[in-house]
This record gives structure tokens, C-alpha cells and sequence, in this order.
């Protein structure tokens, strides 16, 4: 078992036990997890983390690499899940200040202000030049993404989770061909793997906690979205930390989703 794998392991186990008793939880749904089928699981995750309004964070990634390097990166996000909107701001580091990406219709587009250029990117295609992607920015979809095929439960730390196997469905684009997931007790995924369409892993993902909010468009219901995450690449061992800091959920101006806003923030 490769060392990244063993690390892993280990702190999966020691994660596992503040997520199934975190502060920010929303109160037990009627069903037990265990009487649910795989597609309503997964559609319960999707639930939880829907908005209505527009939302903006702060996101900061602390990057470190197997040589021992690490590189601290800070960018806006703005979405608008009602009409798929997504644009990231990119504020740190100085020399990558003013970059960013925006999505239209189904094409992610990336800008280099120091040239001035455009160029059209992938889903699959990295974030700020890191192991992060798109979807890890974006609205969750699961549901509407993937295939869901039910693994059963595995037990962790005293808590039994949902184990779920993913695989995207035909004509649709995504940035793991195939997902494994572990759902928490409270709907919550607290551990998730991508793989290519080999099997080979990618990444492995562990949630490390979440944030309850109140949604203001959803007569302020309460969505639970993610604080702060570590992402390991397999094949080089790098780890990024993402964290989602300052939220906020309200209007935004519609100029946000657009190109010349981007351009403008370098000028």
C-alpha cells in the first residue's frame, strides 16, 4: 500500500469522529440512511448543499508538494446556481492576481491578464495551476451527473457511513469519470476518491467539515456547505488544503458573470 494511501487511512479515522458529531448539523431526517436507495442518498447530499442565492467566498488553498514546496493562493467565487453562472477571481499570489475563470454555457474559459487572452479549458482541466477542478467550485449535481450504485455501509470511528460508487453518465462531462463517496449519517460526504476510466485513482478527498447557512432566497432555509477540504493527488503525493472562508449569499450584479468584468479588475 502505497505511504499517501497509509496516511490516508489513518486520517480518515481521526476525521471521521468530530464530522459525526460536528456543531453544524441539520436535525436527523425521519428515514434511516440505511432505508434509503443509493439515488435518494445522493439526492439528499445534492439537496443539502442547494442555494437559491447567489453565493461569493473567499477561498484560500495552501498547496504542498512531495519535495517539501508549498504555494499560498486566494480567489473570489461567484456562482449563480439558477443559471449555472461561474466565474473565480483569482487576488494571490501577486504574480497571478487578476486571473480567473468563467464559465459560459457549458465552456470554462480561462484568462491570463498579462497577455490579455482567453483560452477555452476542461472540466478535468486544474484550477490556478493546482490538483484542485471546476466542480470543486461549483454547485453539487451528483445526481444529475452520475450513476449510483449502493456499496453498502462501512463503519469508521463508531459511525457508519454510506458507501457509494459513482460513474458518469453517458453524454455527460465531469472532472472523475468514476467517484467513490462516503456519506455520513447527516447526508453529509466526508470522504470521496476519483478515479479515471482505467480504475487507476486520482485524487482522494477528505471533507474535514462543514457550514450550516441560512438561505436568504429559501425563506432562510439552512444549506450546509463545505469549510475546508484536503485534496491528495495520488500519482505525486501533493496536498492541497481548501478552505472556504467569509460566505455570503445574496444578489449579484449579472456584469460579475461576464468577460469585460474580469479585464477589468487587471486594468
Amino acid at each position: 500500500m502505497p505511504t499517501s494511501v497509509r496516511r490516508l487511512a489513518v486520517l480518515l479515522a481521526v476525521v471521521l469522529a468530530p464530522l459525526a458529531g460536528a456543531e453544524e448539523k441539520a436535525p436527523k431526517p425521519p428515514e434511516t440512511k440505511a432505508a434509503l436507495s443509493a439515488e435518494d442518498v445522493i439526492r439528499r447530499v445534492d439537496e443539502r448543499m442547494a442555494l437559491k442565492s447567489d453565493f461569493k467566498s473567499t477561498v484560500r488553498l495552501r498547496e504542498k508538494r512531495k519535495d517539501g514546496s508549498e504555494a499560498l493562493l486566494e480567489m473570489l467565487v461567484f456562482r449563480r446556481d439558477s443559471s449555472r453562472d461561474l466565474l473565480i477571481y483569482i487576488t494571490k499570489p501577486r504574480n497571478m492576481a487578476g486571473g480567473g475563470y468563467l464559465r459560459i454555457g457549458r465552456n470554462l474559459w480561462e484568462y491570463d491578464p498579462s497577455v490579455g487572452h482567453w483560452q477555452r479549458t476542461t472540466s478535468r482541466g486544474n484550477i490556478v495551476n493546482t490538483i484542485s477542478c471546476e466542480e470543486d467550485f461549483d454547485r453539487s449535481h451528483l445526481l444529475e451527473t452520475y450513476e449510483v450504485q449502493d456499496e453498502g455501509e462501512e463503519a469508521a470511528a463508531g459511525t457508519k457511513f454510506r458507501k457509494l460508487f459513482l460513474k458518469v453518465r453517458p453524454g455527460m462531462e465531469a472532472s472523475f469519470p468514476q467517484l467513490r463517496i462516503w456519506v455520513d449519517p447527516d447526508f453529509n460526504i466526508v470522504k470521496r476518491v476519483g478515479y479515471a476510466p482505467s480504475g487507476r485513482t486520482l485524487r482522494t478527498d477528505i471533507i474535514r467539515g462543514y457550514q450550516k447557512i441560512k438561505d436568504p432566497a429559501a425563506d432562510n432555509r439552512p444549506v450546509f456547505l463545505m469549510r475546508e477540504v484536503l485534496e491528495v493527488e495520488e500519482a505525486e503525493g501533493t496536498q492541497l488544503t481548501v478552505r472556504y472562508d467569509e460566505v455570503e449569499l445574496a444578489p449579484l450584479s449579472p456584469n460579475i458573470f461576464t468577460k469585460t468584468w474580469l479585464e477589468g479588475r487587471f486594468r
